[in-house]
């Protein structure tokens, strides 16, 4: 069966698009399955796209089940909601479905709410529905269903909640994107091995960025910037963490502008904390963000971080990090980031709200209260 006794564990069912540590959203969903007690909670999850068969051992050891559902498209709607309907006939174990994708909620919560599930929250974890104007329009009627399928609500930041629950945000349980505080605190060994491995000596000004290559994170912007820093510092870099659709037009640009010598496109990568480490300044100028899990990484090791103002300022918990408008122009970036990069005692910074130990118990204290309420109101033979 896997952690515990059967019986006695509150199960969970979560609903994300895909099983994927390199996913801001399903990153801060994989961060709390693997601190929360087993003993008490288990995740189970239904996503939307293939998982492999090493990750669905890996979750069946720990006691955890993976459902795939077809991916949410207009020509597999009808299949799709069937395909939930049949699940929630059958799963009746359920209490609690926790689900992170807003504009599929009228359909997954709906079906739960259909077959009783008597516990369906709803999870905010952006600031605005979408990044263009067609997907903003589809997405604002599909979120207009969700008060009559969730009866709570969830947010990582006041920003998020405002901009999905509108007059209901006050009702939002609020749980920041927490993170291993410890894997991500300053290590200078981590500094040397990276930087040595990066063929950079430690004078060399490197700029770094983590995020997924596409409109949102605004990589275009971040490649002006950094060429008027090169103006500035000739001998910098820049390191491109990260993959998405827009990679290769980045990619494109970044030789358009002379700078592929300058920029380090690293792609993916499993050891994002030492290459904070290694980094001198973070930037993030994103469009939108309801609170960047990156941007918390990055204050956790000691880095200074400019971020657009777009991003809530709930995300800023140290005093090295500074929010700039994407109005203000790529040379006052630069200059900036170059006036205040060099920090020769630079220390981790740790929060208490972004600590994924602290944060992991109230998020277990919550489903167990969800889940004594419901007792309570069985025995009291009240309906849901």
């Amino acid at each position: 069966m896997g952690v515990g006794n059967y019986m006695s564990i509150l199960r969970v069912l979560h609903v994300i698009d895909e099983i994927n540590i390199n996913s801001g959203v399903n990153s801060v969903v994989m961060n709390y399955y693997k601190y929360i007690d087993k003993s008490k909670i288990r995740f189970d999850f239904i996503v939307h796209k293939p998982v492999s068969h090493e990750y669905i051992k890996e979750f069946e050891d720990n006691g955890s089940s993976i459902y795939v559902m077809p991916e949410l498209k207009p020509q597999n709607f009808a299949s799709y909601i069937k395909e939930l309907n049949c699940f929630f006939r059958e799963k009746k174990e359920y209490q609690i479905v926790h689900g992170h994708l807003p504009n599929a909620a009228v359909f997954y919560l709906g079906a739960a709410k259909r077959y009783n599930v008597p516990v369906r929250i709803i999870h905010s974890h952006n600031s605005i529905s979408a990044d263009t104007f067609k997907k903003k329009i589809r997405n604002n009627i599909l979120n207009s269903f969700i008060p009559f399928v969730a009866n709570h609500f969830m947010t990582c930041s006041d920003l998020a909640a405002r901009s999905l629950f509108g007059r209901k945000a006050d009702k939002a349980f609020q749980l920041y994107n927490a993170i291993d505080t410890d894997s991500f605190m300053f290590s200078l060994e981590n500094r040397i091995k990276r930087r040595k491995e990066l063929g950079l000596t430690d004078d060399q000004l490197l700029i770094g960025h983590v995020g997924r290559f596409c409109n949102q994170k605004n990589h275009s912007f971040l490649v002006d910037i950094f060429s008027k820093v090169v103006s500035l510092i000739p001998d910098s870099r820049l390191l491109l963490i990260g993959q998405g659709e827009l990679y290769n037009e980045i990619q494109e640009k970044v030789k358009m502008l002379d700078l592929s010598e300058k920029v380090i496109f690293l792609g993916l990568s499993e050891h994002v904390n030492e290459y904070l480490h290694a980094m001198d300044v973070f930037v993030l100028p994103s469009l939108f963000e309801g609170l960047p899990v990156s941007a918390v990484e990055a204050q956790t090791a000691g880095l200074p971080c400019y971020l657009s103002d777009t991003i809530t300022p709930q995300t800023i918990f140290s005093d090295n990090a500074y929010l700039l408008s994407l109005k203000d122009s790529p040379v006052l970036w630069a200059e900036k980031i170059c006036s205040h990069y060099k920090n020769k005692d630079r220390k981790g910074v740790y929060s208490p709200d972004f600590d994924i130990k602290v944060q992991a118990r109230r998020l277990e204290n919550y489903y167990l209260e969800l889940s004594d309420a419901l007792k309570s109101r069985e025995q009291n033979g009240q309906k849901h």
